[in-house]
């Protein structure tokens, strides 16, 4: 397999830095002065990246003709046993091809994305593809695609996107009215983003173990659950909206153990909170339901 130039490949990994911490603009800029670089050095993989990147950039906002002149490029100088650049082509190829329509082709295109990962044993971009296709196919059909890429990913190793596949797999066993199953892939999903997620996602992905469990009235779960949830929001900056739900269903866990005080004390707190975050205006209808909540402990 062909090598990048190591003075690009420090490039390359300063940029992926910044597209992972989500700096889009400088991110941009990054594999711009890259592309550059690459083609300064006749670096043909590299380009590949770099315009394969970019393209990717481009369909997040949007610009589908930007992404299909970026990504065609890409293509005319691609080399194909060059594992890095072809696994970024494919993979922008395929969203180009969601994003494009109509359902019947892009499936076509992720699918082949999929056969591609796979015989080559990539787990990360099988993961992707699943993922994908899970988003093009009908709710019946989407729970088996993620349990597929789960495993898939699980046995070669690929775990830092994991988590986020949990939460998508247990947000469609919820939907598919498999509420056990779904608890029981919100705690994976917790288990994993606890190694690789953000503090905001770990907080959420606990949150969503407490909120199922209310739902089974598994009442110890719950309170163990919306605890930890709770700890992690308070000590994180951008977890004020999810600590105001968290603490509305911890107060209905103190109220189902008999705890009226607590339970209104804990309702107080959200209430302020959501206040505070305006979230009547986010999430209206679960909003109405917290100030259900508060007539039923006669606070409002």
């Amino acid at each position: 397999m062909a090598s990048l130039v190591p003075t690009l490949h420090t490039h390359l990994q300063r940029a992926d830095d910044l597209w992972a911490r989500g700096r889009a603009k400088q991110a941009r800029q990054a594999f711009e002065d890259l592309l550059q670089a690459a083609q300064e050095r006749s670096d043909r993989a590299m380009e590949v990246v770099a315009r394969s990147m970019l393209a990717r950039m481009a369909l997040r906002l949007h610009g589908l003709d930007d992404a299909r002149e970026l990504i065609s490029a890409a293509g005319r100088v691609l080399d194909p046993h060059h594992l890095d650049s072809h696994r970024r082509y494919r993979a922008v190829l395929a969203r180009l091809a969601v994003e494009q329509g109509p359902a019947s082709v892009a499936r076509e295109e992720v699918a082949r994305y999929l056969r591609w990962a796979e015989e080559v044993a990539l787990g990360p971009e099988v993961l992707d593809a699943c993922l994908l296709l899970a988003d093009l196919v009908s709710a019946g059909e989407r729970i088996a695609w993620l349990q597929r890429g789960i495993e898939q990913a699980r046995a070669l190793g690929a775990e830092s996107r994991l988590g986020d596949a949990y939460m998508v797999l247990a947000a469609s066993l919820e939907q598919d009215d498999q509420p056990r199953e779904a608890i029981e892939a919100y705690s994976e999903a917790h288990r994993w983003l606890r190694a690789h997620g953000t503090p905001r996602a770990v907080v959420a992905a606990a949150w969503a173990v407490g909120a199922t469990a209310l739902r089974l009235e598994s009442w110890a779960r719950a309170r163990d659950a919306l605890q930890q949830a709770r700890v992690g929001a308070e000590a994180a900056d951008d977890c004020d909206d999810l600590l105001a739900w968290l603490m509305a269903d911890l107060a209905t866990v103190e109220a189902a153990a008999g705890d009226v005080v607590e339970a209104r004390r804990l309702l107080l707190v959200a209430l302020q909170r959501g206040q505070e975050q305006q979230l009547s205006v986010l999430w209206p209808e679960r909003w109405a339901a917290v100030q259900q909540q508060a007539r039923e402990l006669e606070l409002i």
